[in-house]
């Protein structure tokens, strides 16, 4: 069985990316084009960084980084042109004497993740904070949603979750499924709509306990992260 090694030495052989394993896939095929954008950014890395020949200071070493950096980016699914500029962006913003040199391979993964605003989406917090409201069960049926992708993620969380888990864990876990669907934005999904408010769903005054005990749950939630 080829090892992850193995599926990447096409990067550097012949430019074409190979196929990878189910478990490391991103969420679309590679194509000849993914592989000339990661070997430009090496190119264009060097350029920016002309203080590269201390850690990539002849070709096997490039070569090994290449392979190491690829899985790297697919693994995080960083295979957009769009994420490779912006991670070239802020590497070029840098500035002092550290900005000769290469960034880590993590940092520059980090440089490459949109935030949700870059998106068109809402911050996390903001969205956070919806989705805690929106999971709220005298909000069920009338949930107001300000972007289908807060949907997806509360739905991928489970509302019980958000609401009961502590706080840190309850944002945590938010956070990652946002990245997710930001993710299949990125890719091209097309998410579908929220179901429309049911205006039968609105809360009724004899559910103001039941109600008034979720919103106090919330409440200890948010607190919890501060």
């Amino acid at each position: 069985m080829k090892t992850i090694d193995d599926l990447t030495k096409g990067i550097t052989e012949n430019g074409v990316l190979p196929t990878l394993p189910e478990n490391r896939k991103p969420a679309r095929e590679l194509t000849a084009d993914d592989a000339k954008i990661l070997n430009r950014l090496f190119s264009d890395l060097m350029i920016i960084c002309p203080a590269h020949h201390r850690d990539w200071p002849d070709k096997a070493t490039l070569d090994a980084a290449k392979q190491e950096w690829t899985k790297a980016l697919v693994e995080a699914g960083v295979v957009h042109k769009e994420q490779i500029d912006r991670g070239k962006r802020v590497c070029r913003a840098r500035t002092g004497k550290a900005a000769a040199f290469l960034p880590s391979l993590g940092e520059f993964v980090g440089w490459c993740q949109f935030e949700p605003e870059e998106l068109g989406l809402p911050p996390l917090e903001q969205a956070y904070r919806e989705a805690l409201r929106n999971s709220h069960p005298a909000s069920i049926g009338n949930e107001k949603w300000t972007h289908k992708a807060v949907f997806h993620a509360t739905l991928a969380c489970g509302r019980h979750s958000l609401l009961t888990l502590p706080g840190q864990t309850s944002r945590l876990k938010f956070e990652k499924a946002y990245q997710q669907v930001q993710k299949q934005l990125m890719s091209g999904a097309v998410l579908s709509e929220p179901p429309p408010p049911d205006q039968k769903a609105l809360p009724k005054l004899g559910d103001r306990a039941k109600a008034r005990s979720a919103l106090d749950a919330m409440r200890a939630t948010l607190q919890g992260r501060c």
